[in-house]
C-alpha cells in the first residue's frame, strides 16, 4: 500500500491525486503510536510538500493551501531528479551520553529534562550514489558532502569522529542498507508534535536545528516526527519552520577565524513550543527496520532502493543468487523472464546485414545475458555520456551507429505504418469528423509510439571542422601551433547532451510520434513546391506568413514564387496541371492516391502534460499545434504515458536511402524510414524547418532514430537540390517504443521525465 502511495505522489502526471494521498498519510500518522527508535533504519521518501507562506491568507478565502504552495515545485523537482534514485537511504539512531547531548542542545533545560539513556538518541542520515547518474544527479552526494560535512561510512566501532556510540550490533544491521556517506546530525527523543494541527500528538521527535550541528539550509528549519504503524515500520512527517529560522553559517578567515550566521540562529528555550516557528508539514517518509529489508526492497514496495551489484546488502540479502530481472508490464521491476513471449521480445534484436559488411562486426554481442535490448541501450547511453563529457566526438557514438546500420527500415502497407512482428502499437479510426483545408478528412489508421532520448551531439562541429582544415590546406594564415592543435581535432565538452540530461528532458515535453493515413489530396499539397503556392493554398500560406517561427517555410514559398531553383523536384510533373482542388487531372490524382497508399504517412510529434504551462506560447510558435480529438485523447490516457498535444507536423516515408554517408558502405546504401519536416507547406517553428530524421527498427516495437539537421543554413530546401549540399549532420539518437516497451522503460527508469 505504501509503495503504491509513493508511486502516486512521485509521479508528476498524477498531481490531481496528491492531496487525497497526503490526507491518507496524515490520517495514518495520527493513528500511529509514539515509540523510540534504535539502530539503523531503511529510509523511503514518500512525498514532499512546499511550505505555505500564505496559508493564513488562503484561509480567509476558505482554502487550506495557497495557489503558490499548490504549485508544489519542490515535489515536482524532486520527482524529476532524485525521487527514485535512492540518494537518501535512511537514518541510524545511536546511544548518546548526557554530556554530548547537553553540548549539542546548548544545555537546553527542556531537552535535558527529557534525557533518558533508554530513549534518547543522536542520529545521522545515510546517502548513496544514484545508479547511472546524469550530471545533475552525479553532483548529489559530492554537494551534500561539502554542504553537510558528510563522513565516510563507518565499518567498525572504533571509527573516529562520530558523536554517537558506534555499536557492533548496529553496524552489522547496517549491512542491509547500501550507502556510502553519512551525516546530517539530529537529536531524537519522545515528545509532543510541534505541528499545531497534530493537537499535541505524542511522537518520536528528531531535531536538526541546533546550532552545534552547524547545519546547512534547509536543515536549519527541519524537524522530523515519527510514529510506528506496523512491526518495524515507522511513518515520519517532515516538518519545516516558516518563521524565525537561519540560512546557515559562513566560516571565513580575516584577521582570525570568524563566523557569519545568516538569518536567525536557533536557540530555543522550549523546542517543543508549536506556535513560535510556524511549523508546517512538508511531506512524509518511512523508516523500516533492516530485518524487513527484503519487504522494503520488493517489487511491490520500493525496488529502487534495492542494493545493486557491488554495494553492501547485495550479497548479504542474497540478491547475487536471485534470478529475476526488471519487468516490463508494471511500474515496478518484476520477473518478465518467466513470460516466454516477453522474454523473446525483449532479448531479441531484429537486424539485417550492415551496408559496411563485416567491418561493423556483430552488434548482437553487445547484448548481455539477462539483459533486455532497452537495458543495453541504457548502459550504452551512460557510456557515451561519460565518454563525451569532455570530448563531443561522433566516434563515441559508434555502438549506436553500428546498431542503426543493422536496423530494419519500417514500411508502409495500404497507407499504414508497419514494423516487424505485429507491426504496430495500436490501430485506431477516430469517429470524429475532422476537417483538413476545407474538406472532411477523418483520422484513419492512427498509431503512436512513445519517445525517449538517448544521447545528443553537437553536429555543427562536424561541418565546421572540415571547413577549418580546408583553410589550413589552402594556406590561410594561422599560427602554426594553432593549426597543429586544431588538426589534432580537440573537442569541447558535450554541452548539448549535458543540458538535455540535466534540464532539457525534464522541461521539454516531447513524448513520441503519431502516424496516420494520409490522403492523396493532403499529400499533394504538403509536397507541393509550385511557384503559385499562394494562389493554390491562400489560407495555408497566410498561416505560414502570420507565424513568425515558420519563416524558413514561408521563405521557401517566396523563393519558389521568384524562380530561385532552375530544376523541378521529383513530384513537379504531377502538380503542373494544378492543385487537387484546382485543375489536377484524374491521372495525377490517381498517382497521388497510389503514392499515399504505398510510401507516405502523416505524422505529429507528441507532447505530454508539461506542455500545458506553455500551451498558449506554443500555439503562437507552431501553426500545427493542436489538442487531440476526444477519442484519441481517451486512447492516449489509457496508455502507459499519456500525451495531451500534437505538433511539429511531418511526413513519414519508407524505402529511402540514408542521407548520412556514415550509414552506408562503398557498395550499398542504407535503407531507412524518413521523417520530412522541410517542405514549405508543412510549416512549423524554427529549427524544425532544417530537420530530416531517419529511423530503423532494432527489436519488435523498439525503433532507433537519428536526429539529423542541415548545418548549412545558406542553402534553402528544395527537393531538386542534392542532399550533400545541405551538409546534414547527426545531432543525436532517440527511441520510439510501443506500449510494452514503454512500461519496461518506466520500470527501469530510463530517460524518465518525472
Amino acid at each position: 500500500m505504501l509503495g503504491a502511495w509513493q508511486r502516486i505522489v512521485g509521479d508528476n502526471r498524477k498531481r490531481e491525486q496528491w492531496d487525497a494521498v497526503f490526507e491518507k498519510m496524515r490520517s495514518l500518522f495520527l493513528c500511529g503510536r509514539s515509540v523510540p527508535l534504535d539502530g539503523p533504519m531503511i529510509g523511503v521518501s514518500l512525498g514532499i510538500r512546499d511550505s505555505d507562506y500564505f496559508r493564513r491568507t488562503a484561509g480567509l478565502f476558505g482554502k487550506e493551501r495557497s495557489a503558490i504552495a499548490n504549485l508544489e515545485w519542490m515535489a515536482t523537482c524532486w520527482n524529476m531528479t532524485f525521487g527514485t534514485t535512492g540518494l537518501w537511504m535512511g537514518k541510524t539512531f545511536e546511544p548518546v551520553t548526557r554530556e554530548v547531548f547537553a553540548s549539542k542542545c546548548a544545555g537546553c533545560a527542556a531537552m535535558l529534562e527529557r534525557y533518558n539513556p533508554a530513549t534518547t538518541r543522536i542520529g545521522r542520515n545515510f546517502f548513496r550514489d544514484p545508479a547511472n547518474p546524469n550530471p545533475l544527479q552525479g553532483l548529489g552526494v559530492p554537494a551534500l558532502t561539502k554542504l553537510w560535512s558528510l563522513r565516510d561510512r563507518p565499518w567498525d566501532a572504533s571509527a573516529p569522529g562520530f558523536e554517537g556510540q558506534l555499536l557492533a550490533a548496529n553496524l552489522e544491521k547496517e549491512k542491509a542498507i547500501p550507502y556510502r556517506k553519512t551525516g546530517g546530525l539530529f537529536l531524537a527523543l519522545p515528545a509532543s508534535s510541534v505541528v499545531p494541527e497534530m493537537n499535541g500528538k505524542e511522537v518520536y521527535h528528531l531535531n536538526y536545528r541546533w546550532a552545534a550541528f552547524d547545519a546547512a539550509y534547509p536543515m536549519t528549519r527541519l524537524i522530523d516526527e515519527l510514529v510506528q504503524i506496523d512491526d518495524g515500520v515507522y511513518l515520519g512527517q517532515l516538518v519545516m519552520a516558516t518563521e524565525h529560522y537561519g540560512l546557515g553559517t559562513v566560516h571565513f578567515s580575516l584577521f582570525g577565524e570568524h563566523e557569519w550566521h545568516m538569518g536567525e540562529q536557533y536557540e530555543a528555550a522550549d523546542p517543543f513550543a508549536p506556535g513560535k516557528y510556524g511549523y508546517q508539514n512538508n511531506g512524509f517518509f518511512l523508516m523500516i527496520d533492516p530485518a524487513r529489508a527484503r519487504d522494503a526492497y520488493s517489487d511491490e514496495a520500493f525496488p529502487f532502493l534495492r542494493p545493486r551489484p557491488g554495494e553492501t546488502g547485495y550479497t548479504e540479502l542474497g540478491y547475487d543468487r536471485a534470478t529475476s530481472v526488471p519487468a516490463a508490464g508494471s511500474s515496478a521491476p518484476g520477473d518478465w523472464a518467466r513470460d516466454p513471449e516477453l522474454r523473446a521480445k525483449f532479448t531479441t534484436l531484429t537486424l539485417e546485414d550492415s551496408p559496411k559488411g563485416a567491418s561493423d562486426g556483430d552488434i548482437r554481442e553487445e547484448l548481455r545475458d539477462g539483459e533486455t535490448a532497452l537495458q543495453m541501450l541504457q548502459r550504452i547511453q551512460g557510456e557515451i555520456s561519460k565518454a563525451t563529457r569532455f570530448d563531443d566526438h561522433v566516434r563515441h557514438f559508434e555502438k549506436l551507429n553500428r546498431l542503426f546500420r543493422r536496423g530494419i527500415a519500417p514500411t508502409i502497407a495500404n497507407g499504414l505504418y508497419r514494423g516487424r512482428g505485429r507491426g504496430f502499437n495500436t490501430s485506431f479510426d477516430a469517429p470524429e469528423r475532422i476537417e483538413w483545408y476545407g474538406q472532411e478528412e477523418p483520422c484513419r489508421g492512427f498509431d503512436y509510439y512513445h519517445g525517449a532520448t538517448l544521447n545528443l551531439h553537437f553536429g555543427m562541429a562536424d561541418t565546421w571542422r572540415p571547413a577549418l582544415e580546408r583553410r589550413f590546406d589552402e594556406g590561410t594564415l594561422y599560427p602554426p601551433a594553432l593549426a597543429d592543435w586544431l588538426r589534432r581535432d580537440p573537442r569541447g565538452p558535450n554541452l548539448l547532451n549535458s543540458v538535455w540530461a540535466t534540464i532539457g528532458r525534464l522541461i521539454f515535453p516531447w513524448a513520441g510520434k503519431s502516424f496516420e493515413k494520409i490522403s492523396g489530396r493532403k499529400l499533394s499539397m504538403l509536397l507541393d513546391e509550385s511557384p503559385d503556392l499562394a494562389e493554390r493554398y491562400p489560407e495555408r500560406v497566410h498561416e505560414l506568413e502570420s507565424h513568425l517561427a515558420s519563416w524558413p517555410h514561408y521563405d521557401l514559398v517566396k523563393k519558389n514564387r521568384d524562380g530561385y531553383w532552375k530544376q523541378d523536384g521529383p513530384y513537379a510533373a504531377h502538380l503542373k496541371g494544378g492543385s487537387w482542388d484546382r485543375g489536377m487531372s484524374p491521372a495525377d490524382r490517381e498517382f497521388w492516391e497510389q503514392e499515399a497508399a504505398s510510401r507516405w504517412v502523416f505524422g505529429y510529434n507528441l507532447e505530454d502534460s508539461r506542455i500545458l504551462i506553455a500551451d498558449a506560447a506554443m500555439r503562437l510558435l507552431d501553426m500545427n499545434h493542436r489538442a487531440p480529438v476526444p477519442s484519441i485523447q481517451a486512447l492516449a490516457d489509457a496508455g502507459p504515458s499519456p500525451f495531451v498535444r500534437q505538433g511539429y507536423m511531418f511526413l513519414g516515408t519508407c524505402g529511402r536511402e540514408s542521407i548520412l554517408p556514415m550509414n552506408s558502405g562503398a557498395g550499398a546504401k542504407k535503407q531507412v524510414f524518413q521523417f520530412h519536416y522541410r517542405y514549405p507547406m508543412i510549416g512549423g517553428p524554427v529549427p524544425i524547418g532544417f530537420c530530416l530524421d531517419e529511423i530503423v527498427e532494432i527489436a519488435e516495437g523498439l525503433i532507433l532514430g537519428q536526429l539529423i539537421y542541415s548545418t548549412d543554413f545558406s542553402v534553402p530546401f528544395h527537393s531538386s537540390t542534392p542532399t550533400d549540399e545541405f551538409k546534414y549532420q547527426l545531432f543525436g539518437y532517440f527511441l520510439l517504443l510501443d506500449n510494452t516497451w514503454e512500461k519496461h522503460r518506466r520500470a527501469i527508469g530510463f530517460d524518465v521525465n518525472t
